[in-house]
């Protein structure tokens, strides 16, 4: 189950590299985040996500 949410999880990390945009928590909404507008934000947020999906992969 783990590793399906992970395989997930990249292929949206993917998709929001190839398109620019990926939505973020922020606060108790989620925040659209581009990266023309923000390229250090958007950037943590694909390696946390890619860190997370790992994360799913190996240790769960």
């Amino acid at each position: 189950m783990f590793k399906l949410i992970g395989a997930f999880l990249l292929l949206y990390v993917c998709y929001a590299v190839a398109t620019g945009r990926i939505h973020a928590k922020a606060g108790i909404r989620m925040r659209e985040v581009q990266r023309e507008e923000s390229p250090g934000y958007f950037w943590s947020v694909v390696a946390i996500y890619a860190a997370l999906s790992v994360a799913l992969f190996t240790v769960f």
